[in-house]
């Protein structure tokens, strides 16, 4: 069950990664791979880097790489995460849940929230879709 909803998730991602086509638009492929070689994190730089976007319509999808992302709310947005590698912590509203690879999360606007990646892993890779609400 959890790999047919990842499977799903993927699909879904990558489907809103490449938008609606039309008559002039070419159909692209691309994968996690490249675009975290890409835009990889830097030693000393910043904790979280967000890799690619995705705008359709009103939503927004953003693949992030995250050692941690500190506290944060959203005034006007759903965000629902798919942690697509790694292991480590969420943080929200003053609890704390570990996460892992599979997980999907989704945190309602005014939530104060965070993740940090297991210490001593690799970072982070989420899948966030930002919806208006």
């Amino acid at each position: 069950m959890v790999r047919q909803l990842t499977l799903w998730f993927a699909v879904a991602v990558w489907a809103t990664l490449a938008g609606a086509a039309t008559a002039q638009d070419k159909v692209t492929f691309t994968n996690l791979e490249s675009l975290l070689r890409e835009k990889p994190l830097q030693p000393g730089g910043p904790t979280a880097e967000i890799v690619a976007t995705r705008h359709v319509d009103a939503s927004e999808l953003q693949v992030v790489v995250a050692k941690k992302i500190d506290l944060h709310t959203h005034e006007d947005t759903v965000h629902t995460v798919y942690v697509a590698r790694g292991a480590g912590v969420f943080r929200f509203a003053g609890e704390a849940r570990p996460v892992k690879v599979g997980d999907i999360v989704t945190i309602p606007k005014h939530v104060v929230h965070g993740f940090e990646a297991q210490e001593g892993s690799e970072p982070l890779v989420l899948l966030v879709v930002e919806t208006p609400s």
